[in-house]
């Protein structure tokens, strides 16, 4: 796997990690408050079990379903990356309530996981556009912006910043512009929107990978390890952290030290699988 895919997937993690718990809060905020209109059949709400997915598309042709329910089981077709069943099911939703921002954030996040990234910043905007404020999918737009050198990003970081209820989230929204800036080519903007987090946040992790690459684009593997290198010393089981000093190294043509800190954060990771390769690579030569 080449070091710009893995860059992508580490983005890709650190943005899910970040919104992770953010994403149900306010899916299920949004349901309780303006979607749930069929919930008075009586049917116990709850997922089917993993292996039952017959029951699953049982529960989903099933005209009595609750409307919550069928949320979580769309919730679980987009987790197994069964989009298309997962878009049929919230489009049944949307032909009750079109402008329901919950469902439509959920839409946007199939649509974003599918790799259709147009239709998801459309959804995201519908959403925030029906809820008034819907900081989660701000957010999520602002990102695929940025992923797209898109100045769209700008905008809503800050309108973001600007936002008092959106005060918590400051360091994921200056991560995101530094990104934006990073992905424009504006190397020296970029950094200082990371160096802006470590000084407000120093236990920031992200701030620490997003500068470090920055560098590491530029080919400048010293200053990026340097990078890296401090935010395993602000936490030891960083694995990100070791990972690219390992990528540092390695472009340095340190490949013990390569070796030896891909085995420490696949230790830390074992998800890691371009670690995994590297180190076979590295002491089969």
């Amino acid at each position: 796997m080449s070091v710009k895919c893995k860059k992508c997937m580490f983005k890709i993690h650190l943005v899910l990690r970040m919104q992770r718990i953010q994403h149900i809060c306010a899916v299920l905020s949004f349901i309780l408050l303006t979607g749930c209109t069929n919930d008075d059949t009586g049917k116990k709400d709850g997922i089917p079990s993993a292996d039952s997915s017959s029951k699953t598309e049982q529960l989903l042709n099933d005209s009595t379903t609750t409307d919550s329910m069928r949320v979580q089981l769309i919730e679980q077709l987009v987790q197994d990356s069964t989009y298309d069943k997962a878009l049929v099911q919230i489009e049944k939703l949307l032909q009750k309530d079109s402008s329901n921002p919950g469902w439509l954030y959920i839409k946007a996040d199939a649509l974003e996981k599918m790799g259709d990234t147009a239709s998801a910043i459309l959804n995201y905007n519908k959403a925030v556009n029906s809820a008034g404020i819907f900081i989660d999918a701000e957010i999520r737009a602002a990102i695929l912006f940025a992923e797209k050198a898109d100045a769209n990003a700008l905008k809503l970081c800050d309108r973001l910043l600007a936002n008092p209820g959106a005060v918590g989230y400051r360091s994921d929204v200056l991560r995101i512009k530094g990104i934006y800036y990073a992905k424009s080519g504006n190397s020296k903007k970029a950094i200082e929107q990371f160096n802006q987090i470590i000084s407000e946040d120093y236990t920031y992790l992200d701030a620490y990978i997003e500068k470090g690459l920055v560098y590491f684009d530029t080919k400048n593997y010293k200053d990026a390890w340097t990078v890296f290198a401090k935010s395993t010393e602000v936490s030891n089981k960083f694995a990100e952290g070791y990972f690219w000093m390992a990528k540092a190294e390695e472009r340095m043509n340190q490949k013990a030290e390569a070796a030896a800190n891909y085995k420490r954060a696949l230790a830390l990771d074992q998800s890691l699988s371009e670690a995994r390769q590297a180190i076979q690579r590295l002491e089969t030569k």
